[in-house]
């Protein structure tokens, strides 16, 4: 056989050999990436069923909490206080959080969708003045009320809604509201989200809410009213009118006022969770349940 017939078949079987190892090489990278992802896959699932677990057994605890106020002076709730929950290979913290501390806004409107509250006038007013935007108080109850009337001061048109939020970013449908109206800037930090919920029950939780939304309630409320209202449940916690009435400076006639508003329990509640696999990557959660005839239910799930 003539020397350059066997150079060329050499080279032949060395690039069929160089070949075959790089389609092998880049075989077993496919297969080793596609076991990595099915393991990823699996641990969230896993992680996911053990959160799962973990926000029934935290419900149940919230469910048993019937004391008549939910505050953070509570060990269940208080700030760096955990629950650790042990469920097979799979070790899960969790921190809860009494919510309904700001104004539920699907309850500014009495049950027949149109009318406004009168005991959330005020501090809705006051939370679009401290916004910047005063003009829009009007123009919002316009575009979440059920009808199609204007009401003075409002607007309607095609882009309103007409009925409850789902989510707060649903405001941004009105050509007049952008993020830093809904989230803040540095002018107006928190923006109306400071102050607003779409979520919760019809009262605001005495017990948890700001200082400078308590403030927001009435124009008698001044905030340093509103923060001795602060410190003074962190001691004695706050479960009726009476006890509203006792905290230094608060108006005794404004407790029944605001009866209507103020509340003492949360109805909502804020788990955030860590799961950590043995072997596998933690994974985070932030879970709202709901509290109802004693017990919890999932509304929202992030994570």
């Amino acid at each position: 056989m003539p020397l350059r017939s066997r150079g060329f078949i050499l080279i032949s079987v060395l690039f069929a050999t160089t070949l075959l190892l790089t389609s092998a090489t880049a075989f077993a990278w496919f297969a080793r990436t596609e076991a990595k992802r099915a393991a990823a896959r699996e641990n969230i699932l896993k992680c996911r069923g053990a959160a799962e677990i973990a926000a029934g057994i935290a419900g149940k605890k919230i469910a048993e909490d019937a004391n008549g106020y939910d505050g953070f002076d509570e060990p269940l709730y208080a700030p760096g206080q955990d629950v650790r929950i042990e469920i097979g290979n799979y070790a899960v913290t969790v921190h809860m959080t009494p919510l309904n501390g700001k104004m539920p806004l699907n309850a500014i409107l009495l049950p027949d969708g149109v009318t406004p509250r009168v005991e959330y006038r005020a501090a809705w007013n006051a939370i679009w003045e401290e916004a910047g935007h005063a003009e829009l108080a009007q123009r919002v109850i316009d575009f979440i009320d059920v009808d199609d009337r204007q009401k003075l001061g409002g607007a309607e048109s095609e882009k309103n809604i007409n009925r409850p939020l789902s989510d707060l970013c649903e405001l941004k449908a009105l050509p007049e509201i952008d993020d830093a109206i809904l989230w803040g800037d540095e002018e107006h930090p928190g923006g109306v989200a400071r102050y607003l919920d779409v979520l919760g029950g019809q009262k605001i939780n005495v017990n948890v809410a700001e200082p400078e939304m308590i403030a927001k309630l009435d124009p008698e409320i001044s905030l340093e009213t509103a923060r001795g209202v602060a410190s003074s449940r962190l001691s004695r916690p706050i479960k009726s009118l009476d006890d509203l009435r006792r905290v230094p400076g608060f108006p005794p006639a404004l407790a029944t006022k605001l009866a209507n508003v103020i509340g003492y329990e949360s109805t909502d509640f804020l788990l955030e969770m860590r799961v950590e696999p043995k072997g596998g990557a933690p994974r985070n959660y932030r879970i709202r349940v709901r509290r109802s005839k004693g017990s919890c239910m999932i509304e929202e799930w992030e994570g």
